[in-house]
This record gives structure tokens, C-alpha cells and sequence, in this order.
């Protein structure tokens, strides 16, 4: 069982020869913020989470799910019209039990969107580390499968909080009584893990972390800096609309107006061999 980490979401298939998609239990990593927030979303209770590709795409499901939560960010904050942004500790403090949330962020769900086609895509933050990689080594080991990291980086470069995070998804790995065939980048990761001591401090240390002060006054970056906070492994579902749709409007109809007949929807995991201990 090959394991892949790739640094950011900007690569083409290609590029990556290596590397078949299709044969992958996929890790996608966006630590601040998006893959912590879909990990607080789905800890606190909530149900759903259908993932976005754009802002105008958002507005569009909103209208068509009008009891879903919108959230996410552009620029680091809400756009206008947003009913929350990408603050996981903002979300921590609602009641999200059996909410549904529409989810469109800047880099974190593109990256989602980048591996739709692996065998199966995860959100893996901090928060939900060791359980994800439970469900997902499961998972790698039913299908015969290889497993994926990917950090989204940041505008095309590699992000430190992403590369450190997927470092600690290699460490509890190793723990693991089965034979990995580790890349070098996994190496690499690992590298950047066992450096540190302490966690929130090696996520201070990153520019997505620097950035996000520039536009935020909360402290979400402690708050993400808890290690396993939730028991949750955010599975990605594709779904047809005709399972979903409201009932006053036909599918041909709701696929007119997003232009489209799947979506794509996060909810808790459970496609392992067994229940992670």
C-alpha cells in the first residue's frame, strides 16, 4: 500500500503519472481552515455538508436548499450574504444538530473538487486526525487500495500548516501494525512533523496563519490545534439531485438551473471494515 502526498491543489493528472487517482483513498488536508471547519460541522452534529465550487454556485444551491446553512469565505471572510464564514470556532459555539450546510471556500473545496475521482475523498484536519486515518486505512485495505494526501497549499505554494498536519497523518500511521510503502514526500512530511513540539506554535509559524490575522479577530487556530477534538471522518458522497431535490421543482428543471445532476455532499464515514477503536 503506496502512500502519496502531494503539496498543493494546482497539479494536473499528468504530472503525476505516478500516482492513479482511481486507485486512491484520498486525504484532503486544509487546515486553515476548510477541513477543520467540515470537521467541527459534522463533530457538532450537523448532517450534511454539500461542497461548492464558487461563490455565484453557493447562492444557486442556496436558493434551491433554502434551509441549508451557507458558509465559507473569499478572502479569508464571509462574502455578503453569507450566513456564517470559515471560522470553525464560530461554528463550535452554534447548535448544529441535524443541520445541513452549503460549504464554499477559496482553496479547501477546490481542492475536494481536484480529487472527486479517487476511489474515496476525506476531509482530514487536526481535529478528526487519528479517526480519519482509521477510516481511511480501512478502507485502502478492503479495496486493495493506495492512499492520498493532499495539502492545498496555499495560491499554489506549499503551505506549512497543511504540511505539518499531513506530518502527523504519517506519524500515527507508522503506529499502524501494516506494511506502508512510504514516498518521499510522505518522508518529507514527516520530517516537518517530528521538528515540532508543539502544535498550535508550528501553525503560527505558517503564512496561512499570518494571513488569516490580517482579516480575523477570533483564535481559531487554537481552537483547530486540538488533536483529535472529533470522532468524525468526513466522507465524500456524489449524489444526484433526484435524491435531494425540493419537492416543487422537477429534476430536469433543478439540473437546468445549476447545470448540473450531481453534487457533491460530506457526511460522517462509514465505509471501513470495522468501527475505529
Amino acid at each position: 500500500m503506496k502512500v502519496h502526498v502531494l503539496f498543493t491543489n494546482r497539479f494536473n493528472p499528468e504530472e503525476i503519472s505516478e500516482i492513479e487517482l482511481k486507485n486512491c483513498i484520498c486525504a484532503v488536508i486544509d487546515t486553515i481552515r476548510a477541513t477543520s471547519t467540515i470537521a467541527t460541522m459534522l463533530g457538532c452534529g450537523g448532517n450534511s455538508i454539500i461542497v461548492a465550487g464558487s461563490k455565484s454556485e453557493a447562492f444557486k444551491l442556496k436558493k434551491v436548499f433554502s434551509e441549508y446553512i451557507l458558509c465559507g469565505e473569499e478572502g479569508g471572510v464571509a462574502p455578503e450574504g453569507f450566513d456564517y464564514d470559515n471560522s470553525p470556532l464560530e461554528i463550535s459555539r452554534i447548535d448544529c444538530t441535524g443541520m445541513d450546510f452549503i460549504l464554499m471556500t477559496t482553496n479547501g473545496t477546490r481542492s475536494i473538487f481536484k480529487v472527486k475521482e479517487c476511489r474515496e475523498v476525506f476531509a482530514i484536519s487536526l481535529l478528526n486526525l487519528n479517526y480519519t486515518i482509521d477510516c481511511m486505512v480501512d478502507c485502502a485495505l478492503k479495496d486493495s487500495s493506495d492512499i492520498l494526501i493532499l495539502c492545498s497549499g496555499i495560491k499554489g505554494e506549499v503551505s506549512y500548516d497543511d504540511t505539518f498536519n499531513a506530518g502527523l497523518c504519517i506519524k500515527y500511521m507508522l503506529k499502524k501494525p501494516y506494511k506502508f510503502e512510504f514516498t518521499d514526500s510522505s518522508k518529507l512530511v514527516l520530517s516537518a512533523a517530528l521538528s515540532e513540539f508543539d502544535i498550535t506554535g508550528a501553525l503560527e509559524k505558517s503564512t496561512s496563519a499570518k494571513l488569516l490575522r490580517l482579516v480575523s479577530t477570533g483564535d481559531d487556530i487554537s481552537f483547530l490545534s486540538h488533536l483529535n477534538k472529533y470522532r468524525v471522518a468526513p466522507r465524500l458522497n456524489k449524489i444526484n439531485i433526484r435524491e435531494v431535490k425540493p419537492e416543487n421543482i422537477s429534476a430536469k428543471e433543478l439540473k437546468s438551473y445549476l447545470g448540473y445532476d450531481t453534487i457533491y455532499v460530506l457526511k460522517k464515514g462509514s465505509h471501513c471494515l470495522q468501527e475505529p477503536k
